[in-house]
Order: C-alpha cells, then structure tokens, then sequence
C-alpha cells in the first residue's frame, strides 16, 4: 500500500467532510499519523482498538498502558492521552467560564467537566477569591474506581498558597451513585471544622456520577 497517500487522502477527506463518516478505527488511523512516520497506522488503530475494546477505552487508557500495544511508542501514546484532557479543558472554557461561588448550575457543570472520561475517583479542591471568583482548580489525590483519599492537610495547602477564602470539594463516583458514604461525610465534616480554625468557608462538596451530582450544601450538608 502506499502509505503516504493514503495518508494524504484520509487528511483530505477530513478536511471536506469532518468525522462524520469516520469510522472509530479511521479516527485513530488518522491521529496516528501525525505521531508516527512511514508505518501503517490502519493495523495500529486495529490493535488497539482490538487491545482495549472501544475508541472510548483507547483514549481513556494510559501512556503505559498504550505502549503496551506494539507499534505505539512515547510520541503516539502522548498524542491519544492528550485527547481527553484536551476535551475537559474545551467543556471548562466552554460551558463554564471562571464559575463563581453561589451560581449552581456553573459551578455543577464545572466540577463535571474535570471528570470526562475518567474512570477512578479524583478529588479536587476549587479555590475561591473574596469576590467568589474562582481562582484555580487543583486535583489533591487519584485513587481506584471506588475510593480516594481526601487529607484535610493538602486542602489547607492549597487554600494557603492560592490566598483563598472560599473552597468546593469535588470528587467522583465513576459509574455509581452520586450519594455520599460515610467516610464521605466524616472527612467533609473534618474539614470545615479545619478551614472554619483559620477563617476559611467549605462552601460545598460536590459528587459527581456522569451526568449528575450530588451537593452537600443542597442537601443541607454544610
């Protein structure tokens, strides 16, 4: 086969008429040859999609889990890990631009936005100014698809750095219910009584499962 006109012709017929009528192997076809030079990248898309299941689990997979796969090398596994996190960053400027304290559907579909595509529990800790404007978005700790630790320690690190004066709790349920556990509601209890010592609100904590939440503060939580 002629690789590079191949190449030339999938480009092109991007070009003209957008994913549309891609299909999943072609997509990646295609993305893989902007990282790899020369090699066919059609049996690449295929092994991988064979490796992981979906074009979904290929982009959610890791940099060491895509090098598993051969032909995929530190330039390709870069390249199709980047695609979510790049997705996140679009939905955040997008749909949420610098969401303020008090303004729920923003700061709901915000926290959202941090776990496209992620299948293990994140917590993030969002740091609010004295206006409620948000000043930075930091993820603590990444655990397991069921569990992840929240130290009230690196919440007040962050507050402290950051010169915050309001903080949200954000974490996920991947592929569960969006209610609390208990451990939930002990270290939440724990750390408003933590950021109240030094003058610091725990506005709210929010669990997010998909396409719904769960607010502490709604709930009449905190």
């Amino acid at each position: 086969m002629d690789h590079a006109g191949h190449r030339k012709r999938l480009r092109q017929r991007y070009k003209q008429e957008g994913l549309t009528g891609f299909s999943s192997y072609e997509v990646l076809e295609l993305l893989l040859t902007y990282a790899i030079p020369r090699l066919n990248t059609n049996d690449l898309a295929h092994r991988l999609i064979d490796r992981f299941g979906s074009f979904r689990a290929v982009l959610e997979a890791s940099p060491a889990e895509l090098e598993q796969v051969e032909g995929i090398g530190p330039q390709a596994s870069t390249l199709l890990s980047m695609m979510l996190p790049m997705l996140r960053r679009y939905e955040q400027e997008r749909s949420t631009p610098r969401p303020k304290l008090g303004a729920y559907a923003a700061l709901s579909a915000y926290c959202r936005s941090l776990f496209l595509g992620v299948n293990v529990e994140h917590c993030y800790v969002l740091c609010f100014d004295a206006k409620s404007n948000l000043i930075v978005a930091v993820r603590l700790s990444q655990g397991t698809p069921s569990e992840v630790s929240i130290h009230p320690r690196a919440v007040v690190q962050e507050v402290i750095r950051h010169n915050a004066t309001g903080v949200v709790l954000c974490h996920n349920h991947p592929g569960g219910s969006p209610e609390p556990s208990q451990s939930d509601l002990d270290v939440t209890k724990e750390i408003r009584q933590v950021l109240d010592g030094i003058g610091v609100r725990l506005y709210d904590h929010m669990i997010v499962s998909g396409s719904q939440e769960y607010s502490f503060r709604n709930h009449g939580l905190l």
